[in-house]
């Protein structure tokens, strides 16, 4: 039953993805669906935050409600999965080793949903690939990056 629902998923999410990645060129006058246009806004070139006041203030948002959420996340998941309960200060020290451990890998992926929502994919694309950079061996890192991302990273080589 397990693999039925599981096969069903993944075959949900095969057809999401070739809906969204499906040109909409080919239908004459029609518009793009809601996500696809979501995913242009999200992905669009966006000014350096140091020009624009309001990319600076949606990134430093974006920042303030990951680093948040973060830790609500992973202080329930430390009390419920492995039974640990503390804090930095007073220990135990496997609290702290585990909430370090965990805190930087969900992090990452929180900055890139929250990030996404705000519509600064590429940007924060970038940052959570660095994050997990830090922990992956470089073979593993190839295949973190989106294409937007890629994109990105191309576009900084040839400006150099």
């Amino acid at each position: 039953m397990f693999r039925s629902s599981t096969s069903q998923f993944s075959q949900f999410v095969r057809s999401f993805v070739q809906s969204s990645t499906r040109s909409n060129s080919t239908f004459v006058g029609t518009r793009p669906s809601p996500l696809r246009r979501l995913w242009n806004w999200t992905i669009q070139e966006r000014p350096h935050w140091k020009d624009s006041p309001v990319e600076a203030a949606v990134l430093f948002c974006v920042f303030g409600i990951t680093g948040s959420s973060s830790v609500a996340l992973v202080r329930p998941a430390l009390k419920n999965t492995l039974g640990i309960e503390g804090n930095m200060r007073d220990g135990p020290w496997s609290y702290r080793i585990a909430s370090v451990v965990l805190v930087s890998p969900i992090y990452a992926m929180v900055l890139l949903c929250v990030g996404t929502a705000a519509g600064r994919h590429r940007y924060f694309a970038t940052m959570s690939r660095n994050i997990f950079a830090r922990f992956l061996p470089a073979s593993m890192r190839q295949k973190l990056v989106c294409s937007q991302a890629r994109s990105k990273i191309v576009e900084k080589t040839v400006e150099k």
